[in-house]
């Protein structure tokens, strides 16, 4: 079974890592990605301030900071997971790596903080269900 964990940083993304954790002790293999998703730094602002490598560069170590309460959790259960920083449109991004990992879930933390459809779940995790074509577990 493949999971993939995408993760900000943020206490409902951790959970999904424990979630998952507690899953590995009743698979008997278990592949987890952990995904880390960036906008897209194309705002001609930015662009002018800091040249493509040095923003990669800042990308790169903001996702790896967001990824790494969900990785303490996963070390700590002794679970094995690949980190992955992409930059793009987040939940179309979320459902792409999935398919390109061969992801059979998506297991993710809902925060429910924007939007009248955030209401209930939080705007990316209601565009992820509607895009994937693969079980989507949201962990409150």
């Amino acid at each position: 079974m493949k999971i993939l964990i995408p993760v900000d940083g943020s206490g409902s993304s951790t959970r999904a890592a424990h979630f998952v954790a507690n899953l590995a002790d009743k698979a008997n293999s278990l592949e987890v990605h952990l995904l880390n998703v960036q906008p897209l730094g194309d705002d001609w602002m930015v662009r002018r301030l800091i040249n493509v490598t040095e923003l990669a560069d800042l990308e790169h170590g903001w996702g790896e900071s967001a990824i790494a309460p969900a990785r303490e959790v996963l070390d700590a259960a002794d679970v094995k997971a690949e980190n992955h920083v992409v930059q793009g449109e987040v939940a179309p991004t979320i459902v792409r790596m999935a398919e390109q990992l061969g992801c059979n879930q998506i297991v993710m933390g809902s925060h429910g903080r924007t939007g009248l459809t955030g209401i209930l779940m939080g705007s990316v995790a209601s565009k992820v269900m509607h895009l994937a074509k693969i079980p989507v577990t949201f962990i409150k």
